[in-house]
């Protein structure tokens, strides 16, 4: 597992954890598991049961979905801060992509039974965590809901008109998400 410092060190640079207490962070590194992926493994595959969360703290993963003839479509790339499969944490439905590390990676995983517990003996994190996946899980709506509009107006997007949870092979996108900051931080990056 990654020294506790570490861990503390990444939630605290997330603003939205700044109300916890070191003794809240500390406590909440339970929960989590460590999980390092090689170069070409995925980290979960479309289809497959999902329950767990993934939060990259380094390397890069691409995201791909089965086109209509089975081919692999690429939709995209993400890198250090990004949150993945935090669907599956709130539904227990099957994951809807791919993910792939392009690069050897290191994430924290975050299972659903582990929220749930988390949920009970750290309701405060729980509550502010869960906040993260929600907000996260709108903005992907949203994006979701300004492409039909366009697409039923037959406004075809540039890429640079797209959101970017929804621009294609953008490693880190012009507007980062907290986690993003954060990681690069860690990193060293300014």
């Amino acid at each position: 597992m990654l020294p506790i410092d570490e861990i503390r060190t990444f939630f605290r640079r997330a603003s939205v954890f700044d109300a916890l207490t070191d003794g809240e962070v500390d406590a909440s590194c339970c929960f989590l598991r460590q999980r390092r992926f090689a170069r070409g493994e995925a980290l979960f595959r479309e289809d497959d049961a999902g329950d767990s969360l993934f939060i990259l703290l380094d390397g890069e993963v691409v995201v791909d979905i089965r086109g209509p003839r089975g081919e692999a479509l690429r939709v995209g790339r993400l890198g250090p801060g990004d949150v993945l499969g935090e669907q599956a944490c709130l539904d227990p439905s099957r994951r809807s992509a791919t993910v792939t590390a392009t690069s050897d990676a290191l994430a924290l995983e975050l299972t659903r039974a582990e929220l749930d517990r988390m949920s009970r003996e750290l309701p405060r994190v729980a509550s502010l965590l869960l906040g993260v996946i929600l907000h996260e899980l709108a903005d992907r709506l949203h994006a979701v809901d300004r492409r039909v509009d366009a697409e039923l107006r037959h406004e075809v997007p540039t890429p640079a008109t797209l959101p970017p949870r929804l621009q294609p092979l953008t490693i880190i996108p012009p507007q980062t998400t907290a986690w993003q900051r954060l990681a690069s931080r860690l990193r060293g990056a300014p």
